[in-house]
């Protein structure tokens, strides 16, 4: 018996071995092809949906963010990686709040990846508004002018009070109520802000690598 084990034992061994470095081998595979690098034309449109929540008061510059890529195609599911590059703030009377971001790389479903530089060419369906202008930055939606438009209305309803109920002088004092009742809508809107939510979806430009 000893001697069956030793004559058959060895090769069973070495067929086991090698069936098993065959299979570390065709798993090792797909492992050396994720680390190829590779390379997004430039000019290429894809729209992206993004994973986290932006917002201009609660994001800092410098925060990471990403994005899947949802257009059916090469780059379908690939995840897209990028940060906030800078936040405007807007004033309480007038302007818009922007948000600049920064694209940074690509990564395939099989963990190829690629260096990308992008701009964003239009938002689908922003909540509040929010819109892209000429420099590819997001900036908020007009409140602004709804509330000068609300401070012009309150300062030419008290003239309006002030004239019949005490003449020229009446109006004047008329108008700083009137006036003092626009800035009140003014504080209550504060500034305006940016809110991109999970779920929001861009069309982003690749510009190059």
């Amino acid at each position: 018996m000893g001697r069956y084990v030793k004559r058959f034992g060895f090769p069973q061994a070495a067929a086991t071995f090698s069936l098993v470095v065959g299979l570390i081998s065709l798993t090792g595979l797909p492992l050396l092809a994720t680390n190829k690098p590779f390379s997004v034309p430039d000019d290429i449109a894809v729209r992206i949906r993004l994973d986290d929540t932006l917002t201009s008061t609660d994001s800092q510059i410098g925060d990471p963010f990403s994005a899947t890529v949802v257009d059916k195609g090469d780059y379908q599911n690939a995840r897209v990686y990028g940060h906030v590059a800078q936040i405007d703030m807007s004033g309480k009377i007038k302007g818009h709040t922007s948000m600049m971001l920064r694209f940074d790389r690509l990564v395939m479903p099989d963990g190829r990846r690629a260096e990308i530089h992008a701009e964003i060419i239009e938002l689908y369906h922003a909540p509040s508004g929010e819109k892209v202008d000429v420099e590819g930055a997001i900036e908020s939606g007009g409140r602004g002018r709804k509330t000068i438009a609300h401070t012009a209305i309150g300062a030419g309803a008290g003239a309006l009070l002030g004239g019949i109920f005490g003449g020229g002088k009446g109006a004047g004092i008329g108008s700083i109520i009137g006036g003092a009742g626009g800035l009140g809508t003014t504080a209550f809107h504060g500034r305006q802000k940016i809110s991109l939510n999970s779920g929001q979806e861009m069309l982003i430009r690749i510009t190059g690598g």
